[in-house]
């Protein structure tokens, strides 16, 4: 078993190596031991899937405490280098982002994901100077833990920003590099998914982008081509998990047929999935 010391040292390399980092989504620790032994390197957390399995609305509707708790359990479930996503850092100063980063520290963490956006009353982008002081407290607080926390600044900017594309690209671009500045190792540019403007935002993105990836984006080879270095899924896996049910709960009801229970994990699979052999 790797130390969390080794896990975020660990971590770090992946971002520094050649080549895109694929980092899946948990949203609880069955789900991380089912991508553990699918053969990935690294997982990331998702706030929205860890909410929805405690039946709760994604947007800090649940507490820091019920979040690092949900992170511990995968933490421990699996040996590999976890990223929490923490959402905005459950509140608006530098001093409520290090707060969460040291409850994300205890709870076993090699990441953290850490957005720009008010997640209470309208949702708006948090000042330029606060976000990035913010960003500065995350990366003092894992200091002062003594730990080389990987620290993924998100920018909300293209789903909550304002303005036309031009407008939106250069607010996108100087927050990312800011926050790389202010001690981010990752900027996390939410809400792209084509292949120009992500090539464009690679190119000028002084250090390594995360992109969230679905249907319509480009595959991880193609992302790989226009200068990406992470990928990450966020809820992707907890949405396909939950309409998984909803089909077989409409085709129980309304055929009183079992054909959703046809091709899935056995017993002794999933035993030995979550036993790590």
């Amino acid at each position: 078993m790797m130390t969390q010391a080794e896990k975020a040292e660990r971590f770090a390399a992946l971002h520094r190596r050649p080549g895109i980092l694929v980092l899946p989504n948990a949203y609880d620790a069955a789900s991380a031991c089912i991508l553990a032994d699918a053969g990935f390197k690294a997982i990331a957390t998702t706030s929205g899937g860890c909410a929805f399995s405690l039946g709760i609305c994604d947007g800090e509707n649940i507490s820091r405490d019920a979040m690092a708790a949900i992170v511990a359990r995968i933490c421990t479930a699996v040996d590999l280098p976890v990223s929490a996503d923490m959402e905005a850092g459950y509140g608006p100063t530098p001093g409520a982002v290090a707060d969460t980063v040291r409850a994300t520290i205890i709870a076993g963490a090699a990441g953290i994901n850490i957005e720009d956006s008010t997640k209470t009353g309208p949702r708006e982008l948090l000042e330029f100077d606060s976000a990035i002081a913010r960003i500065r407290a995350a990366r003092t607080a894992a200091t002062d833990a003594g730990l080389a926390l990987v620290i993924n600044g998100r920018t909300d900017v293209y789903p909550v920003g304002g303005g036309d594309e031009s407008a939106l690209f250069d607010e996108a671009t100087r927050r990312a590099n800011a926050y790389l500045e202010a001690g981010a190792d990752c900027a996390f540019v939410m809400g792209v998914r084509d292949g120009e403007l992500i090539g464009r935002l690679a190119a000028a993105i002084h250090g390594p982008l995360n992109v969230l990836a679905g249907a319509d984006s480009p595959s991880v080879a193609e992302l790989e081509a226009l200068g990406v270095k992470r990928v990450t899924v966020g809820s992707g896996f907890a949405k396909a998990a939950l309409t998984v049910v909803k089909k077989g709960a409409e085709e129980l009801r309304e055929k009183g047929t079992f054909e959703f229970t046809r091709g899935a994990l056995g017993q002794a699979d999933i035993h030995r999935i979550l036993k790590g052999g």
